[in-house]
């Protein structure tokens, strides 16, 4: 039976309607046209892509992408939309993804007034004019929302989304569009936060000097007092107070403004840090002074650390191997501790988990290796235990990788009828939407269910032929780690036979006994 896509999106104006109306509801409107559409045509409704976010590329609309994906495989004879800008308006680049891709395909492009043949030149050309023209139209929209946003900077209104720590977003008095009106808890911390980073507090430190971002971050903890995510404060959201005018009455705009450029012939968006960003005169009260804020930067930028060098080789055999017990951050080196050898510690502040040399844990960690390797080496008997164990469990996936084909077979059957129980009206329009969305949830998971135990079966057939094949690598490892001057290809070659190493040491000294514990996760085949 022949299948069919319905694809909904909204649009601005869209958008403005439901806001002043409250009531409308475009993609339910544009669903029952097409759904109706789609009866009286007796078109089999595969799938239903609906967007419910905004967005002006494809990148940024998942459920286009997902459509795009399923056209290109030309298992469907067309696509339901109720106007050819719904499929994009975007740029000339995704126009022509678009373009070439019900091209090639040989999808059809169906709307409640006419129907677009890509095999037909001119219902080709036709459908190029129309995504020539609704880009056209984007961008005089786009022309007078830009406008409309620098008139509102210029009268001092806040049109941004989510206000700063310290304010609350409100309706701009005699007027449309926002201001921000402060919150006063919060808006007390912010000013405590200056306070403390410019003189410090001599009631909670002992002395009036500078606090630094990490040790604000804590006072706050200890008081708790949450952040602006409502979590615990990090020196970063500390920071991020600090550099933001909008506490002086100021408005800061395109600080971080999307920037496209091409990478490899693909293009790349990112969003640098503009120092030159334009400040506005706001409507909103300023919680702290001008002469705080210039007192602040001035802090700040003379706090700044030097930049890293570029060129940087790894002096650590152990990088990105080893991790805490007790919060799971990777334990990191310092160049050299009191013994005059570098050392290894968790960088998370007040860790409890104590220190070591580095040596000494590289020491140990070959220790380990070599007593696990002698432990895990089996006897004849075992590795004949083993290959029946394998043998065992490739049967058994299977037989229930056959199962699965054949409930995916049950279920598409159900799919063809689906239509059927439409048509004799056994089915409601609202009844076979829930219905047919639900059959296409269970064929996408039994689909996945399938591809995921055809990939655990490769494992299985391949943990069977080669099982004992990380013990030979293992025993290369120790027999020639120490003969390496590199630390570089010491790294390489303990992260070939090792996923990662957890740390435990909870006391040791130079003169206490250490109770320095290692635990080994080789990469073991993985056989399940």
């Amino acid at each position: 039976m022949d299948q069919y896509l319905i694809y909904l999106r909204k649009s601005r104006k869209d958008r403005e309607l439901e806001q002043q109306t409250g009531t409308y509801d475009t993609l339910q409107r544009h669903r029952d046209t097409l759904t109706g559409l789609a009866r009286q045509r007796s078109y089999h409704i595969a799938h239903v892509y609906e967007e419910v976010v905004s967005g002006d590329t494809i990148a940024e609309r998942p459920e286009m992408q997902k459509l795009l994906a399923a056209v290109e495989t030309g298992a469907f004879v067309g696509v339901l939309v109720m106007e050819i800008p719904r499929l994009a308006r975007g740029n000339t680049r995704d126009q022509g993804t678009v373009s070439e891709t019900f091209q090639y395909s040989g999808t059809k492009i169906i709307t409640p007034d006419k129907i677009y043949d890509p095999a037909d030149e001119s219902d080709e050309e036709y459908f190029e004019f129309g995504l020539f023209m609704s880009r056209r139209e984007y961008k005089a929209i786009n022309r007078r929302l830009q406008k409309g946003r620098i008139a509102s900077l210029q009268e001092g209104k806040y049109i941004a989304g989510t206000p700063p720590y310290g304010y609350q977003r409100v309706r701009a008095p005699h007027g449309r569009g926002y201001t921000l009106e402060t919150v006063p808890e919060k808006a007390d911390i912010v000013r405590e936060v200056f306070q403390l980073y410019i003189a410090g507090s001599p009631m909670e430190t002992g002395t009036a000097g500078p606090m630094g971002s990490h040790r604000i971050a804590d006072l706050l903890n200890r008081r708790g007092v949450l952040s602006p995510g409502g979590l615990k404060w990090t020196a970063a959201a500390v920071r991020d107070i600090l550099k933001n005018p909008t506490y002086t009455g100021s408005i800061r705009w395109s600080y971080r403004a999307d920037k496209k450029q091409m990478s490899d012939g693909v293009p790349v968006t990112s969003r640098p840090i503009n120092k030159d960003a334009p400040l506005y005169k706001g409507i909103h009260p300023a919680i702290i002074t001008e002469e705080t804020w210039v007192a602040a930067q001035r802090i700040m930028a003379e706090r700044r650390h030097p930049p890293i060098p570029g060129e940087k080789r790894i002096s650590n055999p152990l990088a990105g191997l080893i991790y805490c017990s007790h919060c799971g951050h990777s334990l990191v080196q310092l160049p050299q501790g009191s013994h005059g050898a570098p050392l290894l510690l968790c960088p998370t502040a007040k860790c409890p988990t104590v220190s070591s040399r580095r040596d000494v844990v590289e020491q140990a960690l070959l220790t380990s290796l070599r007593q696990w390797l002698n432990n895990y080496e089996p006897s004849l008997t075992q590795a004949e235990l083993m290959r029946h164990s394998c043998e065992d469990g490739i049967r058994a996936a299977e037989i229930q990788l056959d199962q699965l084909r054949r409930h995916l077979d049950a279920l598409k059957g159900q799919r063809e009828n689906l239509y059927d129980l439409l048509e004799q009206q056994v089915y409601s329009r609202e009844v076979f939407l829930e219905r047919s969305h639900t059959l296409a949830d269970r064929i996408a998971d039994t689909e996945a269910q399938a591809r995921k135990l055809e990939a655990h079966l490769e494992v299985l057939k391949k943990s069977a032929a080669d099982q004992t094949a990380l013990l030979p690598q293992i025993r290369h490892v120790l027999d020639i780690y120490d003969k390496l001057d590199s630390s570089a290809e010491k790294n390489a070659l303990l992260k070939a036979v090792l996923d990662h190493v957890v740390y435990s040491k909870s006391v040791g000294g130079q003169w206490r006994e250490s109770d320095l514990t290692l635990f080994l996760y080789p990469k073991l085949p993985y056989v399940r």
